[in-house]
Formats: structure tokens, sequence, C-alpha cells
């Protein structure tokens, strides 16, 4: 697929990095962007959640794929634009890769193939690519409170140590990501940025009249992970919706701590790494940071 007037815009989606809420956002304004001349593909999991973003290539959540599968589902996802259309509009949750290698402490290790797996089913460069980063310690307690969701899994602690000392980090996804793609512009975020926020730095061009918003999903507490890893331990299983009701249920709760996380070292080291990596990102050429560390970060 090749037209020069025909822009391809990709939101690279990172696991805690808010890329469902805009895959929300995107679902509920989908009849607007489309009128607006652009086309969609979200190639990802089975359709955003609530389903209002149509695909027709399920995927278990945070599992990834094989690269053989991953190419079928990325050319055969991917429209062919029409005549006269403005551009696609592309958000991938899982582009950079599985949640499964962060636990294991390797930073996305096949960004980069992926990448170029999108990048020859698209046909052309990338003309914009916009990424959502977040704090190390974040995304690892994060991710890893994301994966107990599914499975049964070996406590935090178990995992800490190959995580604190991961090999890799955004710096090196970004460049991956940048480079397997061949994209013109980078734009990070290093913020918790709104859909709306996103969808300004993706298409600037854009403007919806009155766009819809969706609700965010409830976060994932500490006492709605304990409640779910108790009952995979009891070998029970979970009917349509109950995790997602337990999860609601748990968010209105008082939270007595967090019970999850790295040590005072780990911490401030992985904190102290994510400032230097910003600190790189901005200066590389052609990549866009917007915004930066917490002071209260940047101070520890």
């Amino acid at each position: 697929m090749t037209t020069e007037s025909y822009e391809i815009l990709v939101h690279a989606g990172a696991h805690c990095c808010e890329a469902e809420d805009f895959q929300r956002f995107i679902g509920v304004n989908r009849d607007a962007i489309i009128a607006a001349g652009y086309d969609l593909a979200y190639p990802g999991r089975g359709g955003a959640p609530g389903g209002t973003f149509d695909c027709a290539f399920p995927e278990p959540r945070h599992v990834g794929l094989a690269a053989e599968a991953f190419s079928s589902q990325m050319t055969d996802a991917i429209p062919a634009p029409d005549e006269g259309r403005r551009g696609l509009i592309l958000s991938e949750h899982d582009l950079a890769g599985r949640m499964a290698s962060l636990l294991n402490g390797r930073f996305y290790p096949a960004a980069r193939s992926r990448a170029e797996v999108l990048r020859s089913a698209l046909g052309q460069p990338v003309d914009h690519l916009v990424i959502a980063v977040v704090p190390y310690d974040a995304l690892y307690v994060g991710a890893w409170r994301r994966f107990a969701l599914d499975r049964l899994v070996e406590p935090f602690a178990e995992y800490a140590t190959a995580m604190a000392n991961f090999s890799g980090g955004w710096v090196e996804v970004v460049e991956a990501l940048r480079d397997g793609l061949e994209a013109s512009r980078v734009t990070v975020l290093a913020t918790r940025p709104h859909p709306l926020e996103i969808m300004a730095h993706l298409v600037p061009g854009l403007r919806l009249n009155d766009p819809l918003m969706s609700a965010s999903a409830p976060p994932v507490t500490d006492s709605a992970v304990a409640m779910i890893q108790r009952h995979y331990r009891q070998g029970a299983r979970f009917a349509p919706g109950q995790r997602d009701r337990i999860l609601a249920f748990h968010s209105r709760q008082p939270q007595t701590g967090i019970e999850q996380g790295f040590a005072g070292l780990q911490l401030a080291d992985l904190r102290g790494r994510y400032v230097a990596d910003l600190d790189t990102l901005a200066r590389i050429p052609g990549v866009d940071l917007i915004g930066g560390a917490m002071p209260a970060v940047a101070a520890e």
C-alpha cells in the first residue's frame, strides 16, 4: 500500500501506558474519525473493551503472538486506502512485545522485529510514531498485577530481582520501533496521557466535535489481585465479566498500602535509570519528548 498523500500514524501502545483508554476512545469515536477521512486499524487483541472496536483476529490478553502469526495478523488487519482518504490511524497495544518478557527482566527484546513486521505489512514508512512511557517501577508493578489477572503467578518478590536488573529499556525500545517502522517523526509522551492528548499529538490536524469519552477501566488493586490469585489456587474458573466485577468492587475499597513493590535500593536505581533514559531520549535527533520525570522522582 503506497500513496504519497496517505499518512501512516502509529500509536505503539505499551503495558500500563494508557493504551487501553486510548483504544476505547477510538472505539466510541470511530464513526467521527472515519468521517474525518482516516482509516482505522487495531490489529491486537479481539477488539477494544466493550466491543466498540471490531477486530477479526482475537488474541488472549497479554499472551502475544509468534512472529509468523503476528505477521499474518498485521497484514490482514490493515485496510487498503481508498481514493481521497487522509491516512491510517493504527493503535497496537502489544507492538513492542509480550508482557512475559518484562517479568523475566527482558525489556521488550522483540520490539525491532515486530516493528519490521508491521512496516512490511504497511508497505511504506510510518509518518508519525507516538509512544507513551512510564517509570520503570510503575511499569513492572503494574505488569505483574495485570499478568496476575489471567493466571496463577508467583509472588511479586520472586520476580523483583530480575526486573530490577533488567536489560534494555525505553531508549532501546523507542529506537527499535523508530528504526523498524522507518518512522519519520517520533513523539514520546513521558506522562499519563489522556486519550485526547494522545490523539492531538498523533493526528494534529484532526478535530473532533464533541468527542465521546468512555469510562476508564477500574484500577488493578492489591486486594483484587489477592482475591483473584486465591481463586486460581483453588482451581476455580471465572464466569464472563466476573473478574471485571471484582476489579470494580475492590477499586472502591480502602487499600492497606502497597503489598508488592521494590526494595529501597532497587526503587532508587529504577527511578534514577528512568530519569537518565528520559534525558537520553530528549537528546536523540528526530525524537520529541513531551513531559518528563516528576520533580519528586527526579529529586530522589
